[in-house]
């Protein structure tokens, strides 16, 4: 009993560090995103902005789909509860993203940075901070202020996105938690 009590604040803890750490299960792979059975135009349409505005429901149905005319059609219906302003916005924006950052032979929209501004236009304000590790390339910084209007996903954005050259690409930043070092428990 008295052990277990002695092991609650590491438990807690490593708790607090998985809950920080929040939504790394929540986003999705390219791999997770890509249907094996749909031809090359088709296979990796989820990859990129559209994984987040389609729901839970209509990415596992697209994921089942198992031929490129299924794939089509659905594509059409999912723009069709959208709205043509919202597929326009995101054409165009996916265009952009397109010429402004694609990079290690993958188109804009579907790089982080590019997933970011197709959802919510150009940042505010774009700059950079020193990095953290002198290893490693300055971190990009993209700030929305707190009246910027809704998403193409309907949500507003974060006020700070931040992003950092990890090889050939530029990914979405997350600092990397410092080591804990746990002192040993006293067997009194």
């Amino acid at each position: 009993m008295i052990k277990s009590i002695q092991r609650a604040p590491a438990l807690l803890l490593l708790a607090v560090l998985v809950t920080a750490c929040g939504d790394a299960g929540a986003t999705r792979s390219m791999a997770d995103l890509t249907n094996p059975f749909l031809g090359p135009d088709w296979s990796a349409w989820l990859v990129g902005p559209i994984s987040r505005l389609a729901t839970p429901e209509e990415i596992q149905t697209f994921l089942a789909l198992k031929d490129d005319p299924a794939a089509a059609a659905f594509v059409e219906t999912f723009w069709q509860k959208r709205g043509e302003p919202v597929r326009q916005a995101y054409a165009e924006r996916a265009l952009t993203a397109d010429r402004l950052y694609s990079e290690a032979g993958y188109l804009g929209h579907r790089t982080d940075r590019g997933a970011i501004f197709v959802l919510y236009g150009r940042p505010e304000k774009e700059g950079y901070e020193v990095s953290p590790s002198p290893k490693e390339s300055a971190v990009e910084v993209w700030t929305y202020g707190p009246g910027a209007p809704s998403g193409l996903d309907g949500n507003r954005p974060n006020q700070v996105y931040r992003f950092i050259k990890r090889g050939d690409l530029t990914v979405n930043y997350v600092p990397r938690a410092q080591p804990v070092t746990l002192q040993p428990v006293s067997q009194n």
